[in-house]
């Protein structure tokens, strides 16, 4: 049997093969290739080791017997003494034979060997004990010891295959772990990355996951001075965890650096170490940078700063998550940016559209922006959250789109309306609805452009529906308009001055408009709304800037 095992093989797992030998009566050392053993404290209260273990009887025989294994290709067991074999497993280290691992056989022949009292006066033992335990064992008897080195060897080789397989085991396990590790990062990455209307929120959920994963200090995303792909984000520093030195100055080192990097080349940073690395001292200890690149060019890098444990180098591992979650970062601020462009689009068409509306009427000049202003300030005052408030923006900017089916020489009569006329006044909020409600993207607003002339009380048209039975959008946008209607001029009245308006409205809380709301609404900041009055009338026919006198029966 040719039994070859590596020195560090049978150190790392030295107690386990020693205890399994022990077990069969016999006893191991380790020494190295001239023979001198490993010290090995013995583990006391084992007698058979106290005899055997740094005795200088057997530390000499094992150097002696040491030199006859080299002339040997496969070191056979040896007769060290009278009662004593040794049979020796070679270890290697680089190739070479660096030691042997040698477990002492006794035999039958060593109950009457003057070895055994030699034994026991070294190791201050008692004599007949030890060899009434000795026999009890019992020894092996001669013409066993083949057989049992064979089995020793045997042994060596389960021991190695052992620790072969917990070494595998341990990397797997490792792997594992790193694998979850990167697969539950790059999942709450990805999940978030349909968030693209808040790029921000998205980035700094990527920070805070990489530093509740990585083990470093803190995790930073500086973002390059790019707005035309970067929009809001641009020249942003983004942090999560704690620097050594203050966001200013760490923005400082950041921007230059990302001015630096190249696309494709990702940095490691050792400030301590690297004298080309010293402006990065505040980055700590250790440091690695990733580049987040777009079309070739960068966009901002992705730091993970002052690597935190007993394991101060930075890994692979570590480079490997930083590398996939600057690369969903990179996608996701693409997709933020197209977005960004698509809803200004969107945006714009829509005002395009509803400001060709209000130009059919010359005194309404930016009607529709201005109700989608308020509509939105009120939504925000009534505790709506961030996305809802720009539906109800987009709602208001398009609840008189129906008036696109309106003949204009009803829109634009100086006198008051006939019944057949109000009438079709009273057909725009259906209009609108028809001319949307085709459009997915539109359904939640469709409530805002049907219902927005509904009244609290249930005296208002198309549909005569009161209290919350009126949709939220709706009522908000009521509001919105009357208040507007009531502040411009119009072919039939001047416009009331700000105190009669709010005034109005407060008198009409829980007839025509919503009692929570109203209140709510006349403690609203007018001063945008003021800005934008100002703006619209610069822009408006000559003609409507005139007061007139004459009634009419429809208000905007």
């Amino acid at each position: 049997m040719n039994t070859t095992v590596t020195h560090q093989q049978v150190l790392h797992d030295y107690d386990a093969l020693r205890d399994r030998l022990r077990r069969a009566g016999l006893v191991t050392v380790v020494c190295d290739e001239d023979g001198t053993p490993n010290p090995v404290a013995t583990r006391g209260g084992d007698w058979l080791e106290d005899l055997f273990i740094n005795s200088p009887l057997i530390f000499r025989l094992i150097n002696r017997v040491v030199k006859t294994w080299r002339d040997q290709e496969q070191p056979e067991p040896t007769r060290a003494a009278p009662g004593l074999w040794f049979v020796p497993v070679p270890l290697t280290s680089r190739r070479r034979i660096s030691g042997y691992s040698v477990t002492i056989v006794p035999t039958t022949e060593l109950l009457d060997a003057e070895q055994l009292l030699a034994l026991c006066q070294a190791g201050q033992c008692d004599y007949q004990l030890t060899r009434s335990l000795l026999a009890q064992l019992p020894p092996v008897h001669t013409t066993d010891v083949m057989r049992t080195a064979a089995l020793v060897r045997s042994l060596h080789e389960i021991q190695v295959r052992l620790s072969i397989d917990e070494e595998a085991i341990e990397n797997t396990g490792k792997q594992l772990a790193e694998s979850y590790e990167e697969i539950s990062l790059l999942y709450t990455i990805i999940q978030s990355m349909t968030v693209v209307q808040q790029p921000d929120r998205f980035v700094n959920i990527v920070c805070e996951e990489l530093l509740g994963t990585l083990p470093y200090r803190w995790i930073a995303m500086q973002m390059a001075e790019d707005p035309e792909r970067l929009k809001k984000l641009a020249g942003e520093l983004i942090i999560a965890g704690e620097t050594e030195i203050s966001t200013p100055q760490l923005r400082a080192i950041t921007t230059e650096l990302t001015t630096e990097m190249r696309p494709d080349a990702p940095l490691v940073i050792n400030p301590v170490e690297n004298a080309e690395h010293e402006r990065f001292l505040p980055f700590g200890r250790n440091a690695l940078v990733h580049p987040l690149s777009s079309d070739g060019r960068v966009i901002g890098i992705l730091i993970a700063g002052d690597k935190q444990g007993t394991d101060s180098e930075a890994s692979s591992v570590d480079m490997k998550l930083l590398g996939a979650s600057a690369s969903h970062t990179a996608i996701f601020l693409e997709n933020a940016a197209l977005y960004d462009d698509l809803n200004a689009m969107f945006l714009g068409t829509l005002e395009a559209l509803t400001a060709s509306i209000d130009a059919k009427d010359r005194y309404t000049c930016g009607h529709s922006q201005r109700v989608a202003h308020l509509t939105q300030q009120l939504a925000v005052a009534a505790g709506l959250e961030g996305d809802t408030v720009k539906r109800m923006h987009i709602a208001g900017l398009v609840h008189d789109v129906g008036k696109i089916g309106v003949p204009e020489s009803v829109l634009l009569k100086p006198g008051r309306l006939t019944d057949d006329e109000f009438a079709w006044i009273r057909q725009h909020p259906d209009i609108g609805y028809r001319i949307l409600k085709d459009i997915p993207q539109f359904k939640d607003i469709l409530p805002g452009v049907l219902y927005h002339h509904e009244r609290w009380d249930g005296r208002g048209y198309p549909r005569g529906i009161s209290g919350e039975e009126i949709p939220l959008v709706a009522r908000l946008i009521c509001l919105a308009d009357s208040f507007d209607a009531m502040s411009s001029t119009r072919t039939y009245r001047s416009a009331l001055d700000r105190k009669q308006v709010l005034k109005e409205i407060e008198r009409c809380a829980g007839t025509q408009f919503d009692p929570d709301l109203a209140p709510l609404f006349v403690r609203l900041d007018f001063s945008s709304y003021d800005r934008m009055v100002r703006e619209h009338r610069a822009n408006e026919h000559p003609a409507a800037r005139s007061s007139a006198s004459q009634p009419r029966g429809a208000a905007a």
